[in-house]
Formats: C-alpha cells, sequence, structure tokens
C-alpha cells in the first residue's frame, strides 16, 4: 500500500504526492492500494495557537480538494458552497481518508491491518509521500516521531520540498541561492482526469478489497464545536466575516490579484483600509497549503512578463506615431508603471516569506526563547504583567482608537495588513509593558494566516 499524508498541504496543483502518485498509477504498481490520509491530530490542535476558524479553513480544504479528486468539482451542474457551514458539515468524504487521532495511531492500524490482508501485491505499507513542513515545536517532534518510526519499520517515507526552506542548512547565506534552484525547478503537473480515475481505483482497492476499519475516522468533516475538545471552548469559535479556504478559492484569489486588485499594491499595503482590496491575500492558503509558493511565484512572473511585452509594444506604437508626425498622446501605457512596481514590491514581500520561514526553521527555539538573551528578564518580573492591560488590548478595549480598531477588526475577519499587525505587537508590549510570549497565542488564534 501506498499512502500519500497531507498535512499543510491540501490542494492538488503543484503538489509533489499527487504528482508521483498519477504517474505511478499508469503504470504496474496501478493495482496498489492508496490511502491518502489527513489526521486532525490531537497533540497539535491542543497547541495554545490553535482556534476554530483555523480548523473551519481546513474543513473547507479539504472538502474542496476531496470534491476535485473525486471529479465532482467539475460537473456542469455543481452548486456546492464552500462558504456554507451546513454544507460543509453535511458532505461525505469519497476520496480521503480523515481521522481525528494521532498519526502515528493510525499508521499503525494501517500497518497491521495490510500485514493482516495476503494477497499477491504485497504486504504492509509500501511508501509515504509528504511534504515538509516548517512549524512549530510540536509539529516539529511529531515529524521526527514520524521518520523514526518508519525508520524502524523499513518503511520509506519521502517529505517534498514546497516552501523553498532547507533542512539543516548550517549557513542561511546559501539560503538565496538554494531558493532560486527550488523556484526555477517546473511545476509538478496537476493529476489529469484519467490519471484522477486511476487514482480513485486506486483509494477504492483500500477500501472495498483490504476493507480498512481505522478507529476514530470521520465521514464528514469534523464539527468543531461538538469534537474539538482539544481545543478550549471559547476558543471553538469561528471568526464570522475571514476568507474562505480551498484551492479553488486560493487561484481565484491569486488571479484576480494578478489581473486586477493588484495594481495600486505597492502605494496602498501601509494602509489597514487600502491594503484591503489591494493585497495579495493569499497568506492563509499559502499558509494551510491550499497553494504553493511556487505556483504563485510563477503566476507572478507570467504576469511580470506579459506586462513588458506589452510595455514594448506600446512604447514601439508611439514611436512610430511620433514619426509619422502624431503628435496625440497615447496614454494606453499610463497603467504599466504601477503595475510592474506593484508586482515587484509583492515578488520581494514573498521572497522575504520564505526567508523568515527559514530562519525559524534554522533556529526553532525562536519560539520560546528571546532573541537576545540580554532582554530575558524584561517584562517578567513578577509585578510586571497587568491583566487589565490585557484584556483590553486584546479586546479591542484600551481606549485608543487605532489600536482598538485593528484589534476588533483582526478578530472579526482573521486578517490584517503587516503594519497594523507590527502596530498592536509593539503597543502591547513597549506601551503596555506586557510579555511577548504570553500574547503571543491570543494573536496565533487570531491570524487565520498562523
Amino acid at each position: 500500500m501506498d499512502i500519500i499524508w497531507l498535512k499543510r498541504d491540501v490542494r492538488l496543483t503543484d503538489h509533489a504526492p499527487f504528482h508521483h502518485m498519477a504517474k505511478l498509477s499508469s503504470r504496474s504498481s496501478a493495482t496498489r492500494p492508496l490511502v491518502i490520509l489527513y489526521n486532525y491530530e490531537p497533540d497539535q490542535i491542543s497547541e495554545h495557537s490553535v482556534h476554530g476558524s483555523h480548523v473551519h479553513f481546513i474543513n473547507e480544504g479539504l472538502v474542496d480538494l476531496d470534491r476535485r479528486l473525486s471529479g465532482a468539482a467539475s460537473s456542469n451542474d455543481d452548486v456546492f458552497d464552500l462558504s456554507s457551514l451546513v454544507e460543509i458539515q453535511s458532505y461525505k468524504f469519497q476520496v480521503l481518508t480523515v481521522c481525528h487521532a494521532g498519526i502515528i495511531f493510525t499508521l499503525q492500524q494501517i500497518l497491521e491491518q495490510t500485514k493482516a490482508f495476503r494477497s499477491g501485491n504485497g504486504i504492509g505499507i509500501n511508501q509515504i509521500l509528504t511534504h515538509e513542513e516548517t512549524g512549530h515545536l510540536k509539529s516539529f517532534s511529531r515529524d521526527k516521531t514520524v521518520r523514526r518510526w518508519c525508520r524502524r519499520r523499513s518503511i520509506p517515507i519521502t517529505e517534498y520540498n514546497q516552501t523553498g526552506v532547507t533542512r539543516c542548512l548550517k549557513n542561511r547565506d546559501n539560503f538565496s541561492t538554494n531558493f532560486s534552484v527550488f523556484l526555477n525547478q517546473p511545476l509538478f503537473e496537476t493529476p489529469t482526469e484519467v490519471e484522477l480515475g486511476r487514482i480513485r481505483s486506486r483509494v477504492e482497492l483500500a477500501t472495498n478489497r483490504l476493507k480498512l476499519t481505522l478507529c476514530q475516522q470521520c465521514a464528514s468533516p469534523i464539527n468543531v464545536m461538538l469534537e474539538l475538545t482539544e481545543i478550549p471552548s471559547e476558543h471553538r469559535t469561528d471568526r464570522p466575516e475571514r476568507q474562505c479556504g480551498g484551492e479553488t478559492k486560493a487561484i481565484a484569489t491569486t488571479n484576480s490579484f494578478l489581473r486586477s486588485r493588484g495594481k495600486l499594491y505597492a502605494q496602498s499595503i501601509s494602509s489597514p483600509n487600502t491594503s484591503w482590496n489591494s493585497g495579495g491575500r493569499l497568506s492563509p492558503f499559502l499558509t494551510w497549503g491550499h497553494v504553493s509558493t511556487r505556483y504563485v511565484i510563477y503566476k507572478l512572473k507570467r504576469r511580470q512578463e506579459e506586462l513588458r511585452l506589452l510595455k514594448k509594444k506600446q512604447t514601439r506604437k508611439r514611436i512610430d506615431n511620433a514619426g509619422f508626425g502624431n503628435l496625440n498622446h497615447d496614454n494606453s501605457d499610463d497603467n504599466d508603471g504601477p503595475w510592474l512596481r506593484s508586482l515587484a514590491a509583492f515578488s520581494s514581500r514573498i521572497h522575504w516569506r520564505s526567508h523568515f520561514i527559514q530562519k525559524l526553521e534554522s533556529e526553532p527555539d525562536m519560539e520560546i526563547r528571546d532573541l537576545c538573551p540580554a532582554y530575558q528578564h524584561l517584562r517578567r518580573q513578577p509585578t510586571d504583567w497587568n491583566e487589565t492591560y490585557y484584556h483590553a488590548w486584546s479586546t479591542g478595549t484600551t481606549g485608543f482608537p487605532f489600536v482598538d480598531a485593528s484589534m476588533r477588526c483582526l478578530l472579526r475577519h482573521g486578517w490584517i495588513n503587516f503594519r497594523m499587525r507590527a502596530m498592536l505587537v509593539s503597543f502591547a508590549t513597549y506601551n503596555l509593558w506586557l510579555d511577548w510570549k504570553r500574547i503571543a497565542p491570543h494573536l496565533a488564534r487570531a491570524f487565520l494566516d498562523y
């Protein structure tokens, strides 16, 4: 049996495991059962950074992917609404195997049941394909545990790079070179309808022939309020006006930014008002893997090339018109400047994103220690913490209108622009003298893209 283990990579486009399984399914291995696995892992969900809105976003991504895999999303009469909680909760998974259990527990069940099944196609788990993930220390520990479990059972596990971040990079000076190499690699091909049909056939082998019976398997997306007891009840709520998840939404958001919304990005990103529409708004999709970094940069470069070519043609036309004595101003290229400047600014920021992920990958202790040890004692004296200040800051009731408006907006939408995020942290740590370690969980739960 082969396993695709999904984590923060719930999509089909530029997805290495799906690409390789699609090509594998067209050869003799097409008769080998396949499980496409996603787990709501109790030890990960219990992390203090997790909020109900995160899981709702995950659920939307899972449903969108399952519908794409099953072929339902390509139906002409498709009217499914990913933003409807009722439709999400009532949806039945067709292709994905989703469990509310620890990943080792589920893998062990699969291994034992496949070993118990005698057939001519082999016994046990043949391989596990997944993506690397740079997350908090609990996810880092989980990944090491899975690798150790596989190694002890001689099960090959392949973890593909999806962010351009290099594992075990000794010198971050090499990041730019490695990142360029990563970006220059072609996107992994999206499985065709024929290949998706073969993948579904292999999934059916695992379901109907092996008759896998997994504990805590979810027929539908998990009910956040009723079933996710790992999250405190006050944090299981959703954000009323957050973005909707799923690869379909991610690709549409990418296209709308590159074709219309992004024109004034460079001059609009600092304002919490203008950045709302002119910003990329891709961060939640990148964070949860509903679109890949490389796909966004690929589409960005194509758009930049298109605009440069258009500018050359318009310049040539203007020169030709001037040569014939036509002095009428051709303003057809007035929009090129803002577009090209804006896309260059966006390109630099999406590169920064991977750079800072690399920083966390190389120095994971940043999650729990100060960057400068000399400041370790600051804000941590017995009388430094002020619970009244913290409550006012976290609920947007400090009495400072700009601060309160930013926090209330964040709590309602799960997103606010970078400058306002920095302002909220600065106000809490400098003006209110609150310890960053104690305010971090609140912000993590508030950010849909954490």
